[in-house]
């Protein structure tokens, strides 16, 4: 069903917000993917001349908000409290009265419940997006999330994402607006990362010069699928070309799942990977470390909606090897090299498949590999940036505001 569902269409000409003001609610505002779009969304509500509120519970982000010049409120929109999600109810609709909003945006489920009936108290424009995986069940968990669905438009991240949500929710086809992530592709231009920076960052992992570093960029838990990436590393030094050195680095956070980084640490030791593979921890730095990398992998055991680590590769112009499920598909171009090729994809959970995409990417010419990793910028500076992001949410914005007066007309 997801094949069903394509990517909008940029605007033709900018889109004017004047007047406009736009409300969007998120737990928190700490790293993260959904974090770092409200702020890149806020920054262009403002350069389209709106004005730029944001609801959450705090955070690192605040301050950088507050420079730009939207405005923070800070209520406990994280809380799954029952009693407190209803009390923000009341509060947010106190803000959309006070502060005129024409839309309130919602990108959580538990705030997203308080937006909507704040919308529907006030009269107020209610949309979401869908950042999570859609579940199909249980049916308690499809009703919970469903609040993400009853508004003027959900906007879904991906294809895969928006083909989920009319399956398991019934939406109609023209309320879903498949809106991709896009990232920052001028700061990761490899252009911007000197020499000096990649052997610190090379040095800081405890690999030489000439090492092969395959990365690993997610945070430590089974999904991310790093205890099939270990075995089907397992032997690749012996299928690689003479002399190449190769390691793999991941970088990432446990977030106190201990039992699971003990299980790889221990696959490392049975084998005799200790030399070779590197948990370099949690990475700020993200493009120096793709810098000191020659490719990056994404061994996802389940589909994943998007996966925004893939996108950052490509623009800094590096092969990707990712799972062949999921989001993945649409943001990763295979065959060959010279039509565009920007990585491989490899069965998810499937160590086989993940031993032979890994002794194909060690395999593959130097010159290929670059043209490849040429092929993913251009990939990602096409279709995948945050430009291309905000002009579509904006576009979204524009069409709920003009379906809204069509109605009132009526």
């Amino acid at each position: 069903m997801a094949s069903d569902f394509t990517a909008m269409a940029l605007p033709q000409k900018p889109i004017d917000l004047t007047g406009r003001t736009i409300l969007q609610v998120i737990p928190e505002l700490d790293i993260g993917g959904a974090e770092a779009t409200t702020v890149e969304v806020s920054e262009a509500i403002i350069a389209a001349g709106g004005n730029a509120l944001v609801a959450s519970q705090g955070g690192r982000l605040v301050e950088k908000l507050t420079a730009l010049g939207a405005r923070t409120l800070i209520l406990p929109v994280a809380s799954k409290n029952p009693v407190i999600m209803w009390r923000n109810r009341g509060r947010l609709a106190q803000i959309i009265v006070r502060y005129g909003v024409d839309i309130i945006h919602a990108r959580s489920r538990a705030p997203a419940w308080s937006s909507y009936f704040a919308a529907r108290r006030t009269g107020c424009i209610y949309m979401s997006t869908y950042h999570g995986t859609v579940h199909k069940a249980p049916a308690s968990k499809v009703f919970y999330n469903s609040v993400l669905t009853r508004g003027a438009a959900v906007i879904a991240n991906s294809s895969y994402t928006g083909g989920l949500i009319a399956e398991v929710h019934g939406l109609a086809a023209e309320k879903i607006k498949v809106v991709p992530r896009g990232c920052d592709v001028d700061l990761l231009a490899r252009d911007n990362v000197d020499a000096a920076q990649t052997i610190a960052k090379r040095a800081q992992w405890g690999v030489g010069a000439e090492d092969f570093v395959i990365l690993c960029p997610a945070r430590l838990t089974e999904i991310k699928g790093q205890d099939i990436l270990i075995q089907a590393f397992a032997g690749l030094a012996e299928k690689a070309p003479n002399a190449m050195s190769i390691k793999l680095v991941f970088v990432g956070s446990a977030q106190g799942r201990e039992e699971y980084f003990a299980r790889l640490t221990d696959l490392v030791a049975r084998h005799d990977l200790q030399d070779q593979v590197v948990f370099a921890g949690l990475e700020h730095e993200m493009a120096i470390a793709y810098a000191a990398s020659d490719a990056v992998v994404a061994p996802s055991t389940r589909a994943e909606p998007f996966g925004r680590g893939v996108i950052e590769a490509q623009a800094a112009s590096l092969p990707v090897i990712a799972s062949d499920a999921g989001g993945f598909r649409e943001t990763i171009t295979t065959g060959s090299p010279t039509e565009g090729a920007s990585g491989w994809l490899a069965a998810p959970g499937d160590v086989a498949a993940w031993h032979q995409a890994l002794v194909t990417l060690v395999n593959t010419d130097g010159a290929v590999r670059q043209q490849m990793g040429e092929n993913g910028r251009a990939n990602a500076s096409t279709y995948f940036t945050e430009q291309a992001l905000c002009a579509r949410t904006l576009s979204v914005y524009q069409q709920v505001i003009t379906q809204q007066q069509t109605a009132s007309r009526r």
